[in-house]
């Protein structure tokens, strides 16, 4: 029982962390309703704190509505009644691990949020002035608070070319709708998120992949495409790159960037990581703000969950992108963007950010010790793996039997333009299970399928 207990880091408040990992424990199955909870004292040893912050962890358990305490018995975890949710049923997928889903490891997100909650209910009228439906007032404000943030994280942004949006996604439609490339074509990556491939199919939109090596994208190949397709924009992510991990650094995107001035293609700079590296190149926005969308958000370190996003678009786009905004959505909530903007003034989301690179940390280490002998890349604050297939092994093959021994990955297919040419790779994603001790469970599991060799109705897939 004391086993599925992790030792606390010094991020955030300890009492907080363990009723986080109550929730988590609940999700996961590993407490089920009716099981009685160590005694305070028992689980203080234990993780090496004091009786009281258990005791002000299991008082916030209560308040969540986890726990419950039986007087003179102890702490238990609460039965499931009835309750008025309209989320969080299990799908049937759920009963595996999974490795598939490019998503942030899990935060202690809800007490903070509930403060933040609490506090709008202090003030009715804001609150009514958030519900209004009358958009025609910019949150200048808003933008400046943004802006000044990230230009704490290394980006430079100007008010006046920024935009809200629900999610990154939401941003790369709306540069797609700006740049007016529906049914045109476009430039990516040869392995490419595959958001991008299933938005160019629902748009007609014709891609035209470049070759990736080490570093990113290649120039000598985006030359010869550039010359032979005659594209006016290129899409990809230079830092983390979905899903092969690389970092593009400063000189190739100087290459890069000197290439696409010359033909005059507006680069869409997909930054929904660039924030998890410690240490990273400078932007394409940095570069050259005048040919170059900027895309990031909050979903993959400073609030999972949100669908908070945002873009800055060159001078000459500002009333493209007006219309692709009330084309899509009209607007962008203002109880969203001020909830977001709430997160970052009060320090969460940089609280955040710093504990998602600890979570990530440690997760590489289990990684690292787990598949060492193998060929994988992967890259400090990356929330995946690209990992490469001994050649008795096709993707497909082994993603379909990972997930008969109950661990999903990603099949290379998934990120390719060209079917006929499928690296011998799998992205395993290190975010989305819920604790260590589920990804350490995974990882053994690839393992093992790695050191044997493929089932004979897998060889013939």
């Amino acid at each position: 029982m004391m086993t599925i207990w992790s030792k606390l880091n010094d991020t955030g408040l300890k009492s907080e962390q363990i009723a986080f990992q109550i929730r988590s424990h609940i999700e996961a199955g590993l407490l089920k309703p009716g099981d009685k909870l160590p005694t305070q004292r028992r689980l203080a040893e234990h993780l090496e704190i004091t009786v009281g912050t258990v005791t002000r962890a299991y008082a916030l358990a209560h308040q969540q509505g986890l726990v419950e305490t039986r007087t003179g018995s102890g702490s238990y975890v609460k039965s499931i009644q009835a309750r008025s949710h309209y989320w969080g049923e299990k799908r049937p997928d759920q009963q595996h691990l999974g490795l598939w889903q490019n998503t942030a490891v899990d935060m202690q997100r809800a007490p903070k949020l509930q403060t933040l909650f609490s506090s709008y209910l202090d003030q009715d009228d804001y609150l009514e002035e958030l519900l209004d439906d009358d958009f025609s007032q910019s949150p200048l404000q808003a933008r400046k608070t943004l802006c000044q943030w990230m230009l704490n994280h290394g980006i430079n942004m100007q008010e006046e070319h920024l935009f809200f949006s629900y999610g990154v996604q939401h941003g790369l439609n709306l540069s797609i709708y700006a740049l007016d490339l529906v049914g045109e074509s476009l430039l990516c990556e040869a392995q490419v998120y595959p958001g991008l491939i299933t938005l160019a199919k629902q748009l007609n939109i014709r891609l035209y992949p470049v070759r990736l090596d080490e570093d990113g994208l290649c120039p000598y190949d985006l030359q010869t495409q550039l010359e032979k397709h005659h594209c006016r924009a290129i899409y990809l992510t230079p830092t983390l790159q979905n899903p092969t991990t690389a970092v593009m650094p400063l000189t190739r995107r100087q290459q890069i960037l000197e290439l696409c001035q010359q033909h005059k293609v507006t680069i869409i700079e997909d930054d929904v990581c660039g924030l998890l590296p410690a240490k990273r190149p400078t932007s394409f926005i940095n570069l050259d703000p005048d040919s170059v969308i900027h895309l990031n958000g909050f979903s993959k370190g400073a609030l999972k969950g949100l669908r908070f996003g945002f873009l800055h678009c060159p001078a000459s786009m500002i009333e493209s992108f007006k219309s692709a905004i009330r084309a899509s959505a009209w607007n962008t909530s203002p109880m969203l963007v001020d909830l977001a903007m709430q997160w970052i003034t009060r320090g969460y989301a940089d609280q955040a950010l710093k504990q998602q690179r600890e979570l990530l940390q440690q997760r590489a280490q289990l990684l690292r010790h787990i598949l060492k002998p193998f060929d994988y890349h992967y890259h400090d604050g990356s929330l995946h793996v690209w990992l490469r297939l001994p050649d008795m092994w096709t993707s497909h093959s082994f993603a379909a039997q990972a997930k008969l021994k109950g661990v999903e990955v990603a099949d290379a297919e998934h990120f390719c333009i060209n079917r006929k040419s499928i690296p011998n790779n799998v992205r395993l994603s290190l975010g989305q299970v819920k604790s260590n001790v589920e990804l350490e469970t995974a990882l053994s599991i690839i393992q093992e399928l790695l050191l044997s060799p493929p089932e004979t109705k897998f060889e013939l897939m």
